[in-house]
């Protein structure tokens, strides 16, 4: 070897390999009766008008006085409906305890879905007083109700091959 550089240059040290994060767990799936909040807000968020594109209605009268919507067809893909104990002839006559008949009052009730525990909507089938009601489980939560562990603790940092190990913290001083 020469002193001028007539050697090799010097080996360089491997890149780190960062592994790949674990994968998502699956979605969990809740019992009938129950949706998950993201569920909801993905129904909610283009607003109550497309919403009531999916619906068609007429109001109901009885005895010269609003009684309640009554269902003439549930528009659009089966697969938005599926699920929902709801059918042509249907009287919907409230949401959440709330009355409907009204543009405002109905806007109001929409807008109390956004946070709402759950949906409780109040119908007749046949003249039967029914009630179709889900509850809203928050996506941070189990399907029991519980915290899920995975939502609180953040997702574990990569691993590189090669870097520094991570210090140990020592006990506390007395």
């Amino acid at each position: 070897m020469s002193a001028c550089g007539g050697g090799s240059p010097p080996a360089a040290s491997p890149a780190p390999t960062v592994e790949p994060p674990p994968p998502a767990p699956p979605v969990d799936a809740l019992p009938k009766g129950h949706v998950w909040r993201y569920q909801l807000m993905e129904v909610m968020s283009p607003g109550m008008g497309t919403f009531l594109q999916r619906v068609d209605v007429k109001e109901k009268m009885v005895d010269g006085r609003f009684h309640g919507f009554q269902i003439l067809a549930l528009q659009g893909d089966p697969a938005f409906w599926q699920g929902v104990d709801l059918q042509v002839g249907d009287v919907v006559t409230s949401v959440n305890a709330s009355p409907i008949g009204h543009y405002d009052e109905a806007f109001r009730v929409w807008q109390s879905l956004l946070d709402a525990p759950e949906i409780v909507v109040a119908y007749e089938r046949g003249g039967e007083p029914r009630e179709l009601r889900l509850v809203v489980h928050e996506d941070d939560e189990a399907p029991d109700g519980s915290p899920k562990d995975s939502a609180v603790q953040p997702p574990p940092a990569p691993v590189t091959s090669g870097s520094a190990p991570t210090p140990v913290p020592s006990a506390p001083k007395k």
